[in-house]
């Protein structure tokens, strides 16, 4: 079984268990987790390596399970949502060693990964940062931004899962028929980043995007413009993006959902 479909299911199976989660912007992460820790020095927090920010971090349950599907980790994911099992709802950095910095409230990664930019700048250390573009519609994300063409960080990444939706349900409303982010690659430039959009469920269009990034030259931040697909693996969540943002499943759409992930290896 492919590892993006280990981690679904067991993505599934921890939030249906848990009776409410974030499955789609889990589903759309799982690709971009996979290749950032297959082709970076991303590894448990130390002085040395590469640094991670999930600044989407209500999608945690999927930085979790890729750890485990990868071999990396062997969290007990039935215990998620625990205070005391490290498996924080939201990654903690006090509880568990893979987390680089604690998330939660939308907006602040990038700030934070510009700090350690410029920590790092000198000791040869990458900062990966992952956002939703929901979240990029918060006036932190474009002040870091600025700030980081300014300095010229060129250690400093950022990724965007571009699935196209927020809590609101955009494309179900007729008055707010407009993707969370227009232009992205347009407002990065501007903002003075190296903006690449890519195909973000694939593992060969980010794994040569993460290559580059590593070795290009050049004295600005980059950005992968990644688009996405909202619960990706799971029909009826790809079709109706809007049941899959902070859900509960009936045990029906449960067992269906399992079922398309166990027989479609498409992911």
């Amino acid at each position: 079984m492919r590892i993006s479909t280990s981690a679904r299911i067991s993505i599934l199976d921890t939030l249906y268990t848990a009776k409410n989660g974030h499955y789609g912007g889990s589903f759309s992460l799982v690709e971009i987790i996979q290749a950032l820790l297959t082709y970076t020095n991303i590894g448990p927090r130390s002085n040395t390596g590469d640094i991670l920010i999930l600044s989407k971090g209500h999608a945690a349950i999927a930085y979790y399970a890729v750890l485990n599907a990868m071999g990396l980790a062997k969290f007990d994911l039935s215990r998620y949502g625990e205070s005391t099992s490290g498996l924080d709802i939201h990654p903690c950095i006090h509880s568990n060693p893979w987390v680089h910095f604690s998330t939660g409230s939308l907006g602040q990664g990038l700030s934070y990964g510009l700090g350690a930019a410029l920590a790092g700048r000198d000791q040869n250390r990458h900062v990966w940062v992952v956002l939703g573009d929901g979240e990029c519609q918060e006036g932190q994300v474009w002040e870091a931004a600025a700030l980081a063409s300014r300095y010229e960080l060129s250690n400093l990444h950022a990724i965007i899962d571009l699935n196209g939706y927020q809590e609101c349900g955009w494309n179900e409303q007729p008055q707010y028929r407009q993707a969370p982010l227009p232009d992205a690659s347009l407002k990065w430039q501007a903002f003075g980043w190296q903006a690449q959009p890519l195909n973000g469920q694939s593992l060969i269009e980010l794994k040569e995007w993460i290559a580059s990034v590593q070795k290009e030259d050049q004295n600005n931040p980059y950005i992968a413009i990644a688009s996405t697909t909202k619960g990706a693996g799971i029909p009826f969540f790809e079709t109706h993006p809007q049941l899959s943002h902070c859900a509960s499943l009936s045990k029906q759409n449960y067992l269906a959902a399992r079922d398309s992930l166990i027989y479609d290896e498409t992911f």
